[in-house]
């Protein structure tokens, strides 16, 4: 397996696309805290309120709303949106796809994030976890925004024209929440920032749950690397 510094690669935007509020922060926290710590400018869409997540929430949308702000400036995001969809029910649609299309040809990144949407299930230890339908949703669907979508003036040519944004298409796609990765990254000098992130969850984070679990995987997160471009970086 790959070994990756984020560090070396010189990557100036990352955009990370996350299912929930709390799911960049928990499977690729260290990473993108490393990215920013190398001066790449670190971007967050998240597809849905997760108002399904939490007990006992009067507005749990609202409520992890807030946590995510408090999250996002531990790792520090510099720019965060949330398309509103609604947890649970998340489907990789054309309104999907358009909002994030828009988002890669605003943010330009160099790296784009997300969850890796063939998973099913994963080995946990002597048990196994199934994924979450949201999170596939969210990773086809940026999937498919990244091509041939995003760099292609022939899909959703009013946002170059009424909203000023380019075609675009990033040099790579890391994906995350994966059961067959190839790469992995040393997360050790930001494994702390990625636990008080993740406590920032509170409504999430019962019983220091996340950070248990987060501790039981240990700093280090595992990824599958897409090259889509070599040479030099595009400004």
């Amino acid at each position: 397996m790959d070994e990756l510094d984020p560090t070396a690669l010189g990557a100036q935007r990352v955009l990370a696309v996350g299912a929930h509020p709390d799911d960049a922060e928990f499977y690729a926290g260290g990473t993108l805290a490393r990215f920013a710590d190398a001066g790449a400018h670190v971007s967050l869409v998240v597809c849905t309120g997760g108002g399904r997540g939490g007990r006992g929430l009067e507005d749990p949308v609202a409520a992890r709303a807030e946590e995510q702000a408090v999250a996002g400036a531990i790792v520090p995001f510099h720019e965060r949106d949330n398309l509103g969809r609604v947890d649970g029910e998340l489907v990789n649609d054309d309104a999907l796809r358009e909002r994030l299309v828009f988002h890669l040809r605003r943010v330009r990144p160099d790296i784009v994030v997300t969850h890796d949407p063939r998973l099913l299930f994963a080995p946990v230890r002597n048990r196994f976890r199934l994924s979450h339908s949201d999170h596939r949703a969210a990773g086809q669907g940026l999937l498919d925004s990244v091509y041939p979508r995003a760099p292609s003036p022939n899909f959703f040519p009013e946002q170059l024209v009424d909203l000023g944004v380019v075609p675009w298409f990033p040099r790579e796609v890391w994906l995350m929440d994966t059961a067959e990765p190839n790469a992995r990254v040393d997360v050790s000098k930001t494994f702390e920032r990625k636990l008080d992130a993740l406590r920032a969850h509170a409504s999430q984070n019962l019983d220091d749950s996340l950070v248990r679990a987060a501790r039981s995987i240990g700093p280090s997160e595992e990824w599958v690397r897409l090259v889509l471009r070599r040479g030099e970086w595009r400004s």
